[in-house]
Formats: C-alpha cells, structure tokens, sequence
C-alpha cells in the first residue's frame, strides 16, 4: 500500500514537472494599427539616449503593460527607463510582475516597448514581456542595444 502511495506522489510530481510554465503575461501581439507596419530589411535597433520620463508617459507605460497582466490588481513595476534616438522614438523597458492563472506570484519580467509620440495622450505599444528563459533575454538584449542598462 505504500509503495502505492509513493509511486502515485512520484507520477504527480512528474507530471507537474512537465506542465508548460505559466507565465503572468498574456502572450503579447501587436495590436492595429501597429501590427499591420512592415519590419524594415536588415534594420538594427538604434541606441538612444537616456531620458527622464514624465508623469504621463509613465502612466501610457503602465496602462499598456496592464493590459496583457493576467491579474491586473496584482501587478506592480519597477526600474522603468527610457532611451530616444534620433529619429525621436522613445524607447521604454522596464521590470513588471504579477500574479498567474494560478493566483500564484511570478517574480519580476523584463519588458520593452515603445513610446508612441502624441503629447498629450502618449500610447505605450508593449512589444514583449520576457516572462519565460529566452524571452528574458531577448527583452535584456533589446533594452541594452537601446541604450537603457540596468543598474
């Protein structure tokens, strides 16, 4: 009967080892009109450099990460940076975490999007939340070659 009992416990626990991770982000796509712009030939992300962010582009960049969080009153930032370059697109990464399907709390993410300049109402496009191993560094990556580095 034991032998049982633990060959049950060792089944579930390979089971749940095999589950697919369950991150705290909805996976991320690029909604219209931003989806439908085409991907320059050979471009390379430009370097910017680091600038203050003001009170409502930090607002655009918390109102567009919210939107793909599973659990939006569980989430909170932090390190949220931004980089212009000189074509004037303000790059903005950052770390965000929140809770999964699960309830459970997911430590934090790296995120990058973009800034869409209108003055008044700037709009955040999230283009990925590294929630999982090599999305993590994909986001690292793109934030370094903007010009935004982590302390």
């Amino acid at each position: 009967m034991r032998g049982r009992s633990l060959l049950a416990i060792c089944l579930s626990a390979t089971v749940a080892a095999c589950a697919p991770p369950d991150p705290p982000n909805m996976p991320i796509s690029l909604a219209p009109p931003y989806n439908d712009l085409p991907e320059p030939p050979g471009a390379s992300i430009e370097p910017g450099m680091p600038i203050k962010l003001d009170q409502r582009q930090l607002e655009a960049v918390v109102d567009g990460v919210m939107k793909w969080m599973k659990d939006p009153a569980s989430v909170s930032f932090a390190g949220i940076n931004g980089a212009k370059n000189r074509h004037g697109i303000v790059t903005v990464c950052g770390d965000v975490s929140g809770r999964n399907s699960a309830g459970v709390l997911v430590s934090k993410s790296p995120f990058i999007g973009a800034l869409m300049a209108r003055p008044n109402a700037p709009e955040f496009v999230v283009v990925e939340i590294g929630s999982l191993g090599k999305q993590r560094v994909t986001v690292e990556g793109l934030c370094q070659q903007s010009g935004i580095f982590k302390l």
